[in-house]
């Protein structure tokens, strides 16, 4: 351990020059970590980089050994691939937060030998590139696994022609035949020659309509969890043949398929005999969870899954997704409940997600703020740590990081406000029929929230700001649009604030691709640019039927006359909230 340690000082010593301070002379196995006279006690390496960081900030904690796994899992897999120098990067601040296992979420992002169309325009890692952030994340004895699909959301790869006859569903893989095991092995092999690990997620969740696309043409009706547990096994044994002996694969579809609601959190549900009996031994269940607050169910889930198998983890995570910044307050709602139940119910294995749902429009690097938090709480026996180390580790401030997590606050969720057409208004309209005056609270909001910026060579603030003003602009936009409409009073001084909100667009356009470019494969900044563009084009459509109006060449504006129906559930992404026809298919 005495030379992985100093290893994983002397490169961390090149950005963190206080790390030349560390001199180890002796490291001694203890449950106790501490570090005096060169001599580090220690059970592992993240914990000694954990109490190392604090310690040259002079900052005193007491690790808390419960996890032996606390780690992320990153998704490469919706739009945003890291560079490798990035993920470097990504790779040394973890360590320094005592995480020692990072999942890499990659459905068809990586390099499979005969597969052309697998990652094709995707920014696929190469074996090469795979190689380079395992070796680099070894420095720091951070175990990289890989987190993969073998059965659903595969719908990037099924939606070339190429690939047809390994379609079951739209982003289902067919089953039981020859060619998807083929397909499939390759997919081991490949991760086999790019990872040093003997552990492999396979996914296998969220298979809705398993077993009723071409699968029902070509075999007829066959019970859905039989053709599951069917296809687990299979995947499982080309596993072990390639030396993966820890497979692990997500627990919702034995949960749904065992629920008469077909819900996965249903602690009504009683796992049959004979389920826990077909699930391969080796085989680790893996419980997801971003969204119950509520201890009570988190421990009942937990029971749950204990009793199919001691071989249970826990994910929770650190949100990002559905978001434009990290946010604190839904993360430490659940995942602080998921750690203290995780304690409670002894699960040892621990990881924070942290999606790219529907493009990766989150700024990355604010996740930070969650992994310190979630390390301070679960890895620290004071559940807390100095923010200074945090500013240490970020080259950034803990008071600018919940700053910029504060903007999750706002009345209406951020995202789709961004998303949300300047004419249709499809997701205020309905956040309207829910609350009338969120308009206006919304509004209040970010004018006081706005108050909070000031001049910064902080690029996550600065890119924060230009999204509040320009959220602030389109909200404006549709209060000021909505009022003169009804009350035929005149629209000009609307195509005032629509100017500002084109200047705010262009802005976060040059700002998006900035941080792109300077972090993420250039695959996927396609998407942004063309989301924003179009928003561009729409202001620019706003101000043309205003004029048009105002000149009576139109006698009304339609979009503005749509009755607004009752508070309806819409999934925040951008298909079912720009466009007034679902036009595009989102995988």
């Amino acid at each position: 351990m005495k030379n992985k340690l100093t290893a994983a000082i002397r490169e961390l010593s090149i950005y963190y020059p206080k790390f030349n301070d560390i001199k180890i002379v002796e490291v001694v196995n203890s449950n106790q970590t501490s570090y005096k006279d060169g001599i580090i006690y220690c059970d592992s390496i993240n914990k000694a980089l954990l109490y190392l960081v604090n310690y040259v900030n002079e900052s005193h904690v007491s690790i808390d050994n419960h996890f032996n796994t606390f780690g992320t899992m990153i998704d490469l897999s919706r739009n945003a691939v890291f560079k490798v120098e990035y993920m470097h990067d990504v790779i040394r601040k973890k360590a320094l937060l005592g995480i020692n296992k990072i999942m890499l979420y990659t459905e068809d992002t990586y390099e499979v030998e005969g597969e052309p169309y697998f990652g094709y325009m995707r920014g696929k890692y190469s074996s090469e590139e795979i190689k380079d952030i395992v070796n680099y994340a070894n420095l720091f004895d951070i175990e990289i696994i890989p987190c993969i699909q073998t059965l659903g959301h595969l719908g990037q790869f099924l939606r070339w022609g190429h690939n047809s006859q390994l379609k079951d569903l739209q982003t289902v893989l067919m089953t039981e035949i020859d060619e998807v095991y083929v397909f499939i092995e390759k997919l081991i092999k490949s991760c086999k020659e790019m990872y040093q690990t003997n552990k492999i997620h396979i996914g296998l969740d969220e298979t809705f309509g398993l077993g009723f696309g071409k699968y029902y043409k070509l075999f007829g009706y066959k019970n859905q969890y039989e053709i599951f547990i069917n296809h687990l096994k299979k995947v499982n044994e080309i596993c072990l043949n390639y030396g993966f002996d820890q497979v692990m694969i997500w627990s919702d579809m034995f949960f749904r398929i065992s629920s008469v609601h077909e819900e996965y959190y249903d602690l009504s549900v009683e796992i049959k005999d004979s389920i826990k009996n077909d699930i391969p031994k080796n085989v680790e269940l893996v419980y997801w969870d971003y969204y119950n607050s509520k201890k009570h169910i988190v421990d009942g889930m937990l029971k749950k899954h204990l009793d199919i198998t001691n071989k249970t983890i826990m994910a929770s995570g650190t949100w990002i997704w559905t978001k434009l910044t990290y946010d604190k307050v839904q993360t430490d709602k659940t995942a602080l409940v998921h750690i203290d139940s995780c304690k409670e119910n002894n699960v040892r294995q621990i990881y924070f997600t942290q999606w790219n749902d529907d493009g990766a429009p989150c700024n990355y690097e604010t996740s930070f703020l969650g992994v310190f938090d979630m390390a301070a709480y679960a890895l620290t026996e004071d559940k807390k740590m100095s923010s200074k180390v945090f500013d240490f580790i970020m080259y950034a401030s803990y008071q600018d990081a919940l700053l910029v997590a504060k903007l999750n606050e706002c009345p209406t969720s951020p995202l789709p406000l961004l998303w949300d057409d300047p004419l249709f208004g499809i997701h205020l309209n309905n956040e309207t029929a829910k609350n009338p005056l969120i308009i206006d609270q919304s509004i209040e909001f970010f004018n006081e929230y706005l108050k909070n910026f000031k001049e910064s060579i902080n690029f996550e603030v600065n890119h924060t700001k230009i999204i509040a003003e320009l959220l602030l602009n389109k909200l404006v936009i549709r209060k000021e649009l909505l009022t003169h409409y009804r009350t035929g009073t005149s629209l000009k001084e609307v195509t005032l604030v629509i100017e500002k909100a084109i200047k705010n667009t262009e802005l976060l356009l040059a700002s998006y691709r900035k941080m792109w470019l300077s972090r993420y494969k250039p695959f996927g900044l396609d998407v942004i640019q063309s989301r924003l563009a179009t928003l561009l084009y729409r202001y620019k459509e706003t101000i043309t039927r205003i004029n048009e109006y105002e000149n009576n060449v139109i006698d009304k504006i339609d979009e503005l006359e749509e009755k607004v129906g009752p508070y309806q559930s819409i999934r925040m992404n951008h298909m079912n909230i720009a466009y007034s026809s679902i036009h595009v298919l989102s995988y």
